[in-house]
């Protein structure tokens, strides 16, 4: 019996190992993505196993990100729909109560549309993104923006149009 079991994994692995042959070309995303926030102070959770769509996890961040030694706080929202897609929102709040952004990725079921990756020290969030042109797995143009904190607002500082490409976590 055990042998069956270790025949079936080394099945799989191989049949991964050799059905990504060429993953490297692909413009599809095939790694794992961190959006750079680190572990969260604070999560929720919700069973969504009767709707199987809704919030499914609040994570909450007190980190300064305005380098004033008060902590801002960083509240990313989990949406997922019960199929390959989903989105997450960002809500960027200073300690004095401004509302630095309300962000949100756009992920299909084989490319992310829209991402984020934030950095620290400066406090800078990059968005890479692009539009949708006759379905989601069709590569479009995309583009980089950097984002900055200039007079309590987040601000684009910079922007790059980038080669077409599937998944833009590639970008990031």
């Amino acid at each position: 019996m055990v042998v069956d079991v270790m025949l079936k994994v080394l099945n799989k692995i191989l049949f991964v190992m050799f059905a990504c042959i060429g993953c490297e070309k692909t413009t599809e995303y095939t790694g794992v993505f961190s959006d750079g926030l680190p572990p969260p102070h604070k999560t929720k959770t919700f069973d969504l196993s009767d709707n199987q769509y809704g919030i499914a996890q609040i994570d909450t961040f007190f980190i300064d990100i305005n380098n004033n030694g008060k902590p801002d706080t960083i509240i990313r929202e989990r949406f997922v729909t019960g199929t390959a897609h989903a989105y997450t929102t960002y809500k960027i709040t200073l300690d004095n109560g401004i509302q630095l952004a309300n962000l949100k990725t756009h992920e299909g079921a084989d490319c992310v549309l829209t991402a984020y990756k934030f950095y620290f020290n400066p406090f800078t969030v990059l968005k890479a993104y692009r539009t949708v042109k006759n379905d989601y797995v069709e590569p479009t143009k995309a583009k980089l923006e950097k984002l900055k904190i200039i007079n309590d607002k987040l601000e684009k500082t910079s922007e790059k149009n980038r080669s077409p490409i599937c998944d833009v976590r590639y970008l990031l």
